[in-house]
């Protein structure tokens, strides 16, 4: 055992955490979907059925988790880091109830203790008004520079060559079937079977590549905490508002891309208030999204949930809920956004790993985007912190 405790927790958390993400890997009750969308027949087919259930030791996982809680607890780790792992450890065993409880309502109740709900924000005026006011800060599509799919792949490995010199990462065609993009530790996914824009690519380079790629990366580089290389669906909240407000910030963000940014959130606050999915596939339907991306993105709203409604899958909420936490870190701790960078954590784990509005000495940043300090981006960003604090108060 490695005598350095927090290098042998960090191992340890990793560990656990293996095996426990099942997002790439839609499983769904494909007789029921084909009876309620025959018109996707096709895509439905390709679908992992339920009658083969998520495989997990579950039992194994549970008593790993029980022997390194009580291993923490004995510990000389000071309370704020003994802290951060117990909270690490409570989600893996969320993720786990997850699994064993997909498409049942528990599934749902774990959803809330890790994602939260669109209660939240959804009465909230002032959340309307600041989603408005983004759009200022968006651009319109340009939809004359077609690329192929697989032309994409080139054009996103030479931009993350270039933005990342000596990282070795991949870009790889993606069998994601409800996503176009997606990262690994060292991989950006994009799926080669459609047509992309020049805009469209730069959102996933931003989004995946500069976001998730980067934390990952200079997660990987920290000695001293290890455990930031590792993911936790603590960190998801955080994760999805950087990705957000990198888009923003650099200037890829379009008014199109916004507008389906608010129609997923508005589409799982439907499934939540009690809508079924063939009525949330209609109202993506009439917010002029192409038939088959509505029913992928009616997939993500309710996977792991019944298709009745009244339940969804919340993480699809992050993406605004993260971008608002993200500000409000931001004004309040005066935080710069390079300091997010740093690996994969939570806002609690930042704020922990923080002393005066700076990182602590022995937290390294390795990898950060050069377009997100340009003036341009500066500029975005001040803009943005200014509808954030004039909506929510932050910082007064």
């Amino acid at each position: 055992m490695d005598k350095n405790p927090i290098k042998n927790f960090s191992a340890q958390l990793k560990d656990i955490a293996k095996d426990l993400s099942f997002l790439s890997r839609p499983v769904y009750e494909k007789s029921k979907l084909i009876n309620l969308f025959p018109q996707h027949l096709d895509f439905i087919q390709e679908l992992q059925d339920s009658e083969h259930p998520l495989i997990i030791q579950s039992e194994d996982k549970i008593n790993q988790i029980h022997q390194v809680r009580n291993e923490i607890s004995q510990s000389n780790l000071d309370l704020g880091l003994k802290g951060i792992f117990e909270k690490r450890l409570e989600d893996y065993e969320s993720m786990i109830m997850m699994m064993i409880h997909y498409q049942r309502p528990e599934f749902y109740n774990q959803c809330l203790r890790l994602y939260g709900s669109s209660h939240e924000f959804i009465k909230d005026q002032n959340f309307l008004n600041f989603i408005n006011e983004i759009e200022s800060l968006c651009k319109n599509e340009n939809k004359e520079n077609n690329i192929i799919g697989k032309d994409s792949v080139n054009y996103l490995q030479q931009k993350i060559n270039e933005d990342f010199p000596n990282a070795q990462i991949e870009v790889r065609p993606s069998h994601s079937l409800l996503s176009d993009s997606s990262a690994g530790r060292k991989v950006l996914k994009i799926n080669t079977h459609k047509t992309y824009t020049e805009d469209q690519l730069n959102i996933f380079l931003a989004h995946e590549g500069w976001a998730h790629l980067g934390t990952s990366l200079n997660g990987a580089f920290q000695e001293m905490h290890p455990w930031l290389g590792t993911w936790a669906p603590s960190t998801t909240r955080l994760q999805e508002g950087l990705a957000i407000i990198t888009e923003i910030v650099s200037g890829f963000m379009t008014k199109e891309r916004w507008q389906k940014i608010q129609l997923r959130h508005l589409a799982t606050t439907m499934a939540e208030r009690g809508s079924s999915i063939t009525e949330t596939y209609e109202f993506i339907c009439d917010h002029q999204i192409a038939p088959l991306d509505a029913f992928k993105l009616s997939l993500r709203i309710f996977r792991g949930v019944p298709l009745q409604g009244g339940m969804a899958f919340t993480k699809e909420l992050l993406y605004l809920h993260g971008l608002i936490d993200l500000l409000k870190n931001i004004s309040i701790h005066e935080f710069s956004l390079k300091s997010f960078w740093v690996g994969k954590m939570s806002f609690n784990e930042h704020l922990y790993l923080s002393k005066n509005g700076e990182l602590n000495k022995d937290i390294l940043l390795t990898y950060f985007p050069a377009q997100l300090e340009t003036q341009e981006a500066i500029l975005r960003q001040g803009h943005l912190i200014q509808i954030a604090k004039k909506n929510f108060n932050f910082g007064d």
